[in-house]
């Protein structure tokens, strides 16, 4: 980690960089943590077992404040009329001084065992009451604090960004696994925190909370109002053991996806799969066709960032609309959780986290799985990346040793270094805001600072082990490793089957990259090529010239493009 830099303004350089928008992730600012004061032992006590069931816990009178707060909740006093309102989540709890009954959200009563009382200047109520109004397993003694089910993962998580918020670094250290905890101690837990909310906001009032349980992980999933009035999400991820396994931020707000047309729930089922095997796997979907196999499956590859199995991006999911539509057309479909987005510590952590860590390895840990699957055609395994991940096609066959793959399909997938389309990017954004008549000294900052950076992942004399001090993309082993990339030079030596797919209004990844495969195969004749007007990157249709900001509308991958894949997939086209 003592290489990884995290610098603010090339953070902003990526911004209209959407192809390799998580690239630079602010878990660089790990290397930078400082060791911060640490809260009383009652307030850093860290939580435990909940003796929720125990007779004497319902009418035992505990600081609302102080618990409530501790489960993320916000506390607001109207001393006029003596009342205490706290919200978390969707739920809201009202108590009044000198009275036994509490309302929840202004319209449920719950009967307290004993009034509200002020007891040396806090607002003391029976824990029960907390306990009815945010449905939270929880217990709370005035020596150790607060302790919790480890099945309530809401209540865990929320509490978990509690304690890093208030400063409480070390107990929230102990919440953490123990091998997370040996990569992300203390001092490192800090500045990872204040990195991120120093960038994204720091999190004020908690406003959804959800529980969600995958082949690999249980999560809480928490939303938040910062104290720049943005939203942000937090993933925090549990093990087997209730111990935080990673955490994941920020969550993107869901989109208006609008399910496609061609979604026939009757012609398929799906099943929770996992992906890879020892102490870091991946949770997946099998998508597959009704009737009997073995079925003709496609393995989804993701672009750059920390995707979900969906590969959602605002309001599409490219993955999903491809998992359902090719499973109408009888062919099955994995796939699964990007390694960045459900290990995110543990890859930024990792001293040599490359491409190959980060997507082929996976891809072909996908493929070995459905080999192990009765109902799979395993000599009819193809994969299909989408972006970065088409890009890595090359070189996700070449890690093939065992020649599993029938044959792969490069969606938008760039024929040029990763940097060059980031530097183009950006000049796109640039060119954007002067035809606009918009400010532009940022954006030419941003261009001047981009270029500066390709320069040095050009220039021959750096490597992984000499890295320039001023490099500020993110990992720098990732970039040297990755940089200059032309898989069209890995494929013209290959012999699987590719079908290439371009989209004409893709902004991100240009056309142009179409004939930059199309000049490096020129010499193999088991490659299939489609230019589609009007398609976007995420592979919708889009009348204008394609900005991104029409990814916040609903669409869908057109139901022509499934046909082509499936009959290119069953020897039709």
């Amino acid at each position: 980690m003592s290489k990884k830099r995290w610098n603010h303004s090339v953070q902003q350089l990526a911004v209209g960089s959407l192809l390799a928008a998580a690239i630079v992730q602010p878990v660089s600012a790990l290397a930078e943590s400082v060791p911060t004061e640490q809260m009383s032992a009652q307030e850093a006590a860290a939580p435990k077992e909940a003796d929720t069931g125990s007779s004497s816990a319902l009418a035992r009178m505990v600081p609302l404040r102080a618990v409530a707060e501790a489960i993320g909740a916000e506390v607001e006093w109207d001393a006029e009329n003596r009342l205490v309102t706290v919200n978390r989540g969707i739920n809201q709890l009202s108590v009044k001084i000198g009275e036994r009954n509490a309302k929840v959200n202004g319209t449920t009563t719950i009967s307290m065992t004993k009034e509200a009382a002020i007891v040396n200047d806090t607002t003391r109520i029976p824990l029960e009451t907390i306990r009815q109004a945010f449905q939270v397993s929880i217990e709370w003694d005035d020596a150790n604090g607060l302790a919790i089910d480890p099945s309530d993962l809401t209540a865990a998580g929320s509490h978990f960004i509690y304690l890093l918020q208030s400063g409480q670094f070390q107990a929230a250290s102990r919440m953490l696994s123990d091998k997370l905890r040996a990569g992300l101690p203390e001092a490192k837990l800090a500045g990872y925190w204040t990195g991120n909310t120093g960038i994204l906001g720091a999190p004020k009032r908690l406003i959804s909370l959800k529980r969600e349980i995958t082949a690999v992980q249980r999560n809480a999933l928490l939303g938040y109002i910062t104290e720049k009035s943005t939203p942000l999400g937090i993933a925090v991820r549990f093990d087997a053991n209730g111990k935080i396994d990673d955490i994941f931020m920020p969550l993107s707000p869901a989109g208006n996806y609008r399910v496609p047309e061609y979604d026939k729930p009757e012609l398929y089922s799906e099943e929770e799969v996992t992906v890879g095997e020892g102490d870091a796997p991946l949770p997946g979907t099998l998508t597959l066709p009704k009737g009997e196999g073995p079925f003709p499956t496609v393995v989804l590859v993701h672009g750059s960032g920390p995707n979900d199995r969906d590969e959602t991006l605002g309001s599409y999911k490219t993955f999903r609309d491809l998992a359902v539509g090719l499973a109408a057309n009888n062919i099955a479909v994995l796939r699964y959780e990007k390694r960045t987005r459900v290990h995110t510590l543990k890859s930024a952590l990792h001293p040599a986290f490359t491409i190959k860590e980060e997507t082929v390895d996976d891809a072909i840990a996908a493929v070995h799985t459905l080999q192990k699957d009765r109902r799979i055609d395993a000599k009819r395994i193809f994969v299909l990346g989408h972006s970065q991940g088409g890009m890595l096609v090359p070189s996700i066959i070449e890690s093939d040793k065992q020649k599993s793959i029938a044959g792969a399909i490069v969606m938008a997938g760039p024929s040029r270094p990763l940097e060059d389309i980031v530097l183009e990017q950006n000049k796109q954004a640039l060119a954007w805001a002067k035809e606009a008549g918009q400010p532009t000294e940022g954006l030419e900052q941003q261009v001047k600072a981009m270029e500066h950076q390709v320069a040095l992942l050009k220039d021959p004399q750096y490597s992984e082990t000499n890295i320039p001090k001023d490099f500020a993309l993110g990992n720098p082993v990732w970039w040297f490793d990755f940089r200059n990339y032309r898989g069209g030079e890995i494929a013209k030596r290959q012999s699987t089957p590719l079908l290439i797919l371009q989209g004409d209004n893709d902004f991100q990844v240009t056309p142009s990259n179409l004939d930059g495969w199309k000049s490096a195969l020129s010499a193999r004749q088991d490659v299939v090529y489609k230019l589609y007007p009007k398609l976007n990157h995420g592979f919708v249709e889009s009348d204008q010239p394609s900005t991104g900001k029409e990814y916040a509308l609903p669409g869908n991958v057109p139901s022509y493009v499934i046909d082509d894949i499936a009959g290119w997939l069953t020897g039709k086209n």
